[in-house]
């Protein structure tokens, strides 16, 4: 009897180990190695995702645009970026793709270090004291019309002055350091770890300590194959778990523990003792997204004619995964 029972029972466990396999969801994602998107990596890591019956497959992307194509497509499923004119004109031209959570942020106190300060090159400090002083200079964009472009022009607007008192230059983050120093441009914001790489080696200084308080740096995208049917409850199930990865990331000891910079070293390759001497990003336990720092960042490519005119907030958001501030 008590043989059957066993049998029974390893039966029973073998069905339901099957049963589970079958309805694990495999979830393509798309992301930068970005410090910005710490919940992805670490829900991948503390087997969040697994618990939710998700695994991940993560591919990286070289540009916003590709992105929001391979979403509409179904070629990919999230994706981890910023707010832009690729998404915005995807929306308005009838992609399927939708805002999810707003996945980290500036701190909103201006005396706090971003994770994207606007630095100078060393030999400048003292001579640029103030964004006032970048008035008619060169200043050192990614891309046009991204989240650094909106920073910029956040920090320009709280001296009185507008992105089109500088000269934008195009220049990727890698160059920026040497831009600088070599005097090409005047200004740039560095995003970290090179930021702060490049004031430990003596090479620039900070201009803008926090050039955009509060401002929503990253968000995360969902394309058609999560808008319908069985992809909802996946998407749920995706959110949930990245959820719960932020929502141990609410503090600077949390984001630099010893376990979890061996995480950030792995899916960035960038050392663990440098992350460690950064300025965090800030995560927001929900992931929700900043609905009035979003109105702004639209707002801004209107004024300066990057995209055509303002979309409905409401139709940029999936509010059936997404939560909302302000």
């Amino acid at each position: 009897m008590l043989r059957k029972l066993m049998l029974a029972a390893g039966l029973c466990v073998a069905a339901f180990s099957m049963q589970a396999q079958a309805q694990t969801r495999t979830v393509r994602v798309a992301y930068l190695k970005s410090l910005s998107f710490s919940p992805l990596f670490a829900a991948i890591e503390r087997r969040y995702f697994a618990d939710e019956g998700i695994e991940v497959d993560l591919q990286i992307v070289q540009s916003s645009s590709e992105v929001v194509a391979f979403l509409a497509r179904g070629q990919m499923d999230v994706a981890f970026g910023n707010l832009g004119v690729p998404f915005l004109n995807g929306v308005r031209n009838g992609f399927d793709v939708r805002l999810i959570a707003g996945v980290s942020y500036a701190s909103a106190d201006a005396n706090d270090a971003s994770p994207n300060p606007i630095v100078i090159a060393k030999a400048s400090e003292g001579v640029l004291k103030s964004a006032l002083d970048l008035k008619g200079k060169k200043v050192a964009v990614n891309t046009r019309g991204g989240i650094i472009e909106y920073q910029f022009a956040r920090a320009l607007r709280g001296v009185g002055l507008g992105i089109g008192d500088v000269e934008l230059v195009t220049m990727g983050f890698p160059d920026m350091t040497a831009g600088l120093t070599n005097n090409a441009v005047a200004a740039a914001i560095v995003p970290e770890p090179a930021a702060t790489a490049g004031m430990e080696r003596g090479l620039t200084a900070e201009l803008v300590r926090n050039p955009a308080p509060g401002a929503m740096l990253t968000v995360a995208m969902i394309g058609k194959n999560f808008l319908e049917g069985q992809g909802v409850d996946t998407a749920d199930r995706f959110m949930r778990a990245l959820r719960k990865a932020s929502a141990g990331l609410q503090s600077r000891g949390e984001v630099m523990s010893p376990d979890n910079l061996a995480v950030w070293t792995k899916y960035t390759g960038i050392p663990a003792p440098l992350i460690a001497k950064t300025r965090p990003y800030t995560f927001e336990k929900d992931l929700a997204i900043d609905r009035a720092d979003l109105k702004r960042q639209q707002d801004y490519l209107v004024e300066t004619k990057q995209v055509p005119a303002a979309i409905d907030i409401d139709k940029l958001i999936d509010a059936r995964h997404a939560k909302m501030v302000n």
